[in-house]
């Protein structure tokens, strides 16, 4: 019954905030050929709570999750890419679905989470040194840069709130992070954290916070990514 009205509640919130959101704004896309595959998942949102298929709710709310890719933006800016298999045609669902990548660079943890609206974070983010900061405006489409591993009543460390680019057309979600905000270079290896739902990347409802029992849905990332450049050694 729990999962039964979560459900019912979840489709409520999607077919009032598709009416009330704002106009999705036409994302950019990496360098042709750039961008490298580090995961894929199946069809299978919802799964995790043994709620059966609930593949249309998770594409209502663009949670679906089928491949995630790192490529650089320019030579001091990487790309996170999030794939879903469904984008809400004004681009994002605000306050109401998240998406959250742990990773590590050079062997130093860090994760991405964010969504098309989080200005119930920008209020009070319980996760904020375990209170809450002076009220912000986050902006649409942000992504807290945070360091790692994060969790519920953790210090975690914010290092920058970031704009990432919405495309319905692709199904993409891009996060590109400035290098120097993780001490990253060429040569860096961005490899796979794991997130408190297990897995690297998730894609579930939220409430300022999200919870692992309800329907959502995780990938696994289980490739590494090598920051391009730098000298290269000379042949003997």
């Amino acid at each position: 019954m729990k999962t039964r009205s979560l459900v019912s509640v979840l489709l409520t919130g999607v077919l009032l905030l598709g009416l009330l959101a704002p106009a999705s704004t036409a994302g950019a896309k990496g360098k042709k050929g750039g961008p490298q595959v580090v995961g894929t998942d199946e069809i299978d949102w919802g799964t995790n709570a043994g709620a059966g298929d609930l593949g249309p709710l998770g594409d209502a709310l663009g949670q679906e999750l089928v491949e995630a890719s790192i490529g650089m933006a320019d030579a001091k800016t990487v790309n996170f890419i999030i794939k879903v298999n469904s984008l809400p045609p004004n681009g994002g669902m605000p306050e109401i679905s998240r998406y959250n990548w742990d990773f590590t660079i050079n062997g130093d943890a860090f994760q991405l989470t964010g969504a098309w609206t989080e200005y119930l974070r920008g209020v009070c983010n319980p996760l904020h040194t375990g209170a809450c900061p002076p009220p912000s405006d986050p902006g649409t489409q942000p992504f807290f840069l945070r360091q790692g591993p994060c969790t519920v009543g953790a210090d975690c460390v914010v290092l920058a709130t970031i704009q990432a680019v919405f495309d319905p057309a692709e199904g993409t979600i891009t996060i590109p992070v400035p290098l120097e905000a993780v001490k990253g270079k060429p040569g860096s290896k961005i490899g796979p954290g794991v997130s408190t739902f297990g897995g690297t990347i998730y894609a579930a409802p939220a409430a300022v916070v999200s919870y692992a029992s309800a329907p959502a849905d995780t990938m696994i990332v289980d490739k590494t990514f090598v920051v391009p450049g730098g000298k290269k050694k000379k042949k003997k």
